[in-house]
């Protein structure tokens, strides 16, 4: 055999079978007692791109310098790197550089993964079906323990409760929706493309991936399962010649899908349409529109980033910064206790995030691969290169769809794919296959193990904090009064990054808490005056300050800190009802109504008329202004049982007012008509009873008195002793002794204030 018939070195089925399975093992993975999936998922693929990378540096030079130099010459490539500097250039714009580096070391692990794949794969298309069988063995399993997990907590629980933990590894039911979705275009092609045992293992795998994105209720995917369908159809009659061979593929291919819709609204039947996003899939299908709660508020969400954005076109607010940016523009528009903490559209977050440049380069990285794509799988002569194409075209599709309304930049289970779609893209060309682009001289293996090191060390930092995370988590410290750890532990373990929980809230602004319930003020002071500077927008750091100083006696402190943290959340009903409240005891009755007209600018309901009301009655504001403000409210909700509760008792304290100073100034008659009067406006009122009862006590009609006061002990209210002690007195005055031990016993349990020997003069 000649030189130039030797057969070209090339990395080994089994290599490149393995490190697919590795990566794809990355959806089995533990929590790992870490508060998100994500991170233990992060760390894992950066340790297989450190492996890869040992295995690319003692391979053949000759195998990886032909393939990174492929990778080197795509423009594609090019762009990408592009954007991943761009991306670590926001610092300069961010106030939290903590979470640039956090979020940076998760895109560097997924351009590297990217990088890794396409030396993998370059020149190994030829097993591209077994990747295709191993993708749907693993989507089998995803799929299965996702649904048995469900069925054993329904059985447990109720059918509603198991829906709602369809989320498994993936951490959130949008995820895993989406997670399924863009395993589908290599189930549609399995089916199609193998027989025996392979193609009914990958319909029955269709079933149950079709099945839990139907149960997860998630819009998105049902958009991406009528599109990879459609697309996959249209390509299936474009290539082949009407037969009965292709209908009975197109026939194999819709019956999962149509016994997944039976099966999955049969579930749905059984929740009894407790929830909207639960009833059916016809009725979900038919929310998909811009005038459903959920639609509206992703488009609030796409406008504030489009608002942090114009606050810096250029570098953006630094990435990862909009979990923390956007409280502010969110506090009026979103639910008192949530925090959005991305955009709903990875297009839009990147843009407010890294400016108007890189925003362009990550959109047009999609365009430009779905247009490639579409361009081979329309004019590709060679099937399998046509085949990859329209799969790369789907998932790119499904990615894209997910964008537009999730947030799979920062999921693991997504970027896999999107790594994949990447390097198919690059390395799915004939002129890739010359091995005249080869650079001896190049040697990537050594930079891809260096970068891997270093993203691996950094993702193994986010790990650990993820871990402190969860620890305070579990703790509860927020309701607990102590926990597992305390404020000396947490600051000994506080992480370099990031500073802020996924959930946005500042480790130090934990650290806090804990020395509050530590009763170590100073230090709590302290921590929280750091938090303060680092995330102040959730109000929660101003108000657990306003309770040291409310520990420590500074009422002044303590009221600022309060009305802080209520005009940063301004929705937030306890936020709310704990600062007018604060400002009822400093009978600052302007502060009250100034803060209610915020609070009902946001949240107008009775309930929070009638405390603001509460309020400025123990703030003593004029009978005449309480009036006035519960019939402004009447106003605007005229048939309100609570509002019009609350103004009948306003009336009856009115009466009750008016009596006790006529029956202070010796004019009985006026104040008995002041007590009736008050007993008209509400017959249950304990108050105008007992009064009654105690005018006749006073006026010696002792038999009426008894009457009036035993009405009102029947009732719910009083608590303190003081009407049985007067009902005993009544009966000792009528010689009725044995009634009037009974109620001074009752009395004497009440803790009222009597001699001793009082009771046992009577009780012998």
């Amino acid at each position: 055999m000649s030189l130039t018939d030797k057969k070209p070195l090339v990395i080994s089925d089994f290599t490149v079978l393995f490190f697919i399975v590795l990566i794809l093992a990355t959806d089995f993975l533990p929590y790992f007692k870490t508060i998100e999936i994500i991170h233990p998922q992060f760390l894992y693929l950066s340790v297989i791109n450190v492996l890869m990378g040992l295995y690319f540096y003692f391979s053949p030079k000759d195998i990886i310098n032909n393939s990174f130099a492929a990778v080197k010459k795509s423009r594609l490539a090019l762009f990408y790197l592009v954007f991943v500097v761009m991306c670590g250039v926001s610092v300069f714009a961010a106030k939290n550089v903590s979470l640039v580096f956090t979020n940076l070391t998760e895109i560097f692990i997924v351009f590297v993964l990217f990088v890794n794949l396409s030396i993998l794969l370059k020149d190994k298309l030829n097993v591209f079906y077994k990747i295709v069988f191993v993708i749907c063995v693993s989507t089998f399993l995803q799929s299965f323990n996702e649904l048995y997990d469900a069925f054993v907590h329904a059985n447990k629980t109720s059918v509603i409760e198991g829906l709602g933990q369809l989320k498994w590894k993936t951490g959130n039911i949008n995820i895993l929706a989406a997670s399924m979705s863009i395993k589908i275009p290599f189930l549609l092609l399995g089916i199609t493309q193998f027989s025996g045992y392979k193609k009914w293992f990958v319909t029955a795998t269709l079933f149950l991936a079709i099945l839990t994105i139907l149960l997860t209720g998630a819009r998105s995917g049902l958009i991406n399962l009528f599109l990879v369908f459609s697309i996959y159809i249209i390509y299936l009659f474009k290539t082949n010649p009407v037969s009965k061979t292709v209908f009975l593929k197109l026939t194999t291919l819709l019956l999962p899908l149509v016994f997944s819709i039976v099966v999955s609204n049969l579930v749905f039947a059984k929740t009894r349409n407790v929830s909207e996003r639960y009833s059916s899939v016809t009725k979900r299908i038919e929310q998909i529109k811009t005038n459903d709660a959920s639609a509206k508020m992703r488009l609030t969400m796409w406008d504030d980033a489009l608002k942090l954005w114009q606050s810096s076109p250029v570098l953006g607010i630094g990435l990862g910064n909009y979990r923390i940016e956007s409280i502010p523009h969110e506090s009026k528009s979103i639910d008192s206790s949530i925090v959005s903490l991305h955009a709903h559209n990875d297009f839009l977050e990147i843009l407010s995030e890294t400016g108007l440049i890189n925003g362009i380069i990550y959109l047009s990285l999609f365009v430009s691969i779905f247009f490639i794509n579409l361009t081979r799988v329309i004019k590709s002569k060679n099937e399998l290169n046509r085949i990859i194409a329209l799969i790369t075209l789907l998932l790119v599709i499904v990615y894209g769809v997910d964008s537009m309304f999730n947030f799979p930049m920062y999921r693991p289970t997504m970027q896999i794919f999107m790594s994949l779609l990447f390097a198919f893209t690059v390395i799915n060309s004939h002129q890739l296959s010359d091995n005249s682009v080869s650079v001896k001289s190049l040697n990537p293996s050594a930079l891809i193990i260096v970068i891997s090191l270093v993203s691996t060390f950094s993702a193994y930092i986010v790990f650990k904090a993820s871990n402190l995370e969860y620890l305070i988590k579990t703790d509860d410290i927020n309701v607990k009064a102590s926990g597992v750890l305390n404020g000396d532990e947490v600051i000994r373990r506080l992480p370099l990054y990031p500073n802020v929980f996924g959930s946005s809230e500042s480790f130090l602004e934990y650290a806090g808490i804990y020395y509050f319930r530590e009763k170590k003020y100073d230090k709590a002071i302290e921590c929280l005056n750091k938090a303060d500077k680092i995330n102040p927008y959730l109000g929660r750091v101003d108000f657990y300050k306003h309770l040291v100083f409310e520990e420590k006696g500074n009422a002044d402190s303590s009221y600022y800190c309060v009305k802080r943290a209520f005009y940063w959340r301004p929705k937030n009903a306890s936020y709310y009802n704990k600062s007018i409240n604060v400002a009822a005891s400093k009978r600052d009755t302007l502060e009250i109504l100034k803060e209610h007209d915020l609070f009902a600018k946001y949240t107008n309901s009775a309930l929070a008329w009638k405390q603001t009301g509460q309020a400025l009655q123990s703030a003593g504001y004029s009978r005449n202004g309480l009036h006035k403000f519960i019939n402004s409210g009447l106003k605007v909700m005229p048939n309100d049982s609570i509002l019009i509760r609350q103004q009948k008792d306003f009336m009856v304290t009115d009466q009750l007012v008016e009596g006790q100073k006529y029956a202070s100034i010796g004019n009985p008659e006026k104040s008995l008509a002041c007590y009736k009067k008050a007993l008209q406006i509400d017959p249950g009122n304990i108050y105008a009873i007992q009064n009654i009862g105690f005018h006749y006590f006073n006026n010696g009609q002792i038999a009426k008195a008894i009457d009036y006061f035993q009405n009102a002990l029947k009732k719910p209210g009083l608590y303190d002793g003081h009407t049985e002690y007067y009902t005993a007195v009544s009966y000792m005055k009528l010689n009725n002794l044995e009634k009037a031990c009974e109620y001074f016993k009752l009395a004497k349990e009440r803790n009222y204030p009597m001699k001793e020997d009082e009771i046992n003069k009577i009780c012998r």
